[in-house]
C-alpha cells in the first residue's frame, strides 16, 4: 500500500477491473494516477474532462477541476466561465451523437473535491427508474452490477468520437 494513502485510504474499481487506492480521488485522477477508461477527454490547465471511472454509462462525462477545492467558489471568474464551455460543449456533442436529449448536471459541495457530473438521460432510465436527480444514485448502483461488455464498449466508442469532436 502506498504509505501515503494510510488513513483515509478507499479503494475503486474502474468498469474495466482496474483497481485503485486513492485519498483524495479528484487529486488522484488531477496528478493522472488514475487514469479513467478511454482517458481523458479534454484539458486545460485548470479541468480535465472522462468518462466516470465506475459507471458504464454511454455519455456519462465528469468534469474534475485540477486544484483540491470543493466548490465553484474556489474558481476565479475565468475558470467558472470556462467551466461552463466545457458543460455547453459535452452537452452539444452528446446531443450531436445521439446519446441523449436531456443532461441532468451534479454538483455538490459534500463532495471532497469539486467535480461536476454530465449525467445523460435515457429512455430506459425512465422506464426502469422514473425521471429526475433522486434516481440518478440508483442507475449508478443498477449499471455498476448490470452493465454488459458491450455496454462498456459502446462508452469506450463514445469516449473516442467525443475526443474527435473535441479536438
Amino acid at each position: 500500500m502506498n504509505e501515503n494513502l494510510i488513513g483515509n485510504s478507499k479503494e475503486m474499481v474502474d468498469f474495466l477491473g482496474n483497481h485503485y487506492q486513492y485519498n483524495c480521488l479528484g487529486c488522484e485522477i488531477s496528478n493522472k494516477k488514475i487514469i479513467p477508461p478511454g482517458g481523458f477527454i479534454y484539458e486545460d490547465d485548470t479541468f480535465l474532462l472522462a468518462s466516470d471511472p465506475e459507471i458504464p454509462l454511454n455519455g456519462f462525462l465528469i468534469i474534475n477541476v485540477k486544484k483540491h477545492i470543493n466548490s465553484i467558489t474556489g474558481l476565479n471568474i475565468e475558470e467558472q466561465h470556462r467551466l461552463i464551455e466545457i458543460i455547453s460543449k459535452s452537452i452539444s456533442i452528446l446531443k450531436e451523437l445521439g446519446i441523449t436529449n436531456e443532461i441532468t448536471l451534479v454538483q455538490e459541495e459534500r463532495s471532497k473535491h469539486f467535480h461536476v457530473w454530465i449525467f445523460p438521460n435515457q429512455a430506459w432510465m425512465v422506464e426502469k427508474f422514473g425521471k429526475g436527480v433522486s434516481y440518478v444514485r440508483d442507475i449508478c448502483e443498477y449499471l455498476r452490477s448490470n452493465a454488459t461488455a458491450k455496454d462498456k464498449e459502446e462508452v469506450l466508442e463514445t469516449i473516442a468520437k467525443i475526443k474527435e469532436r473535441y479536438n
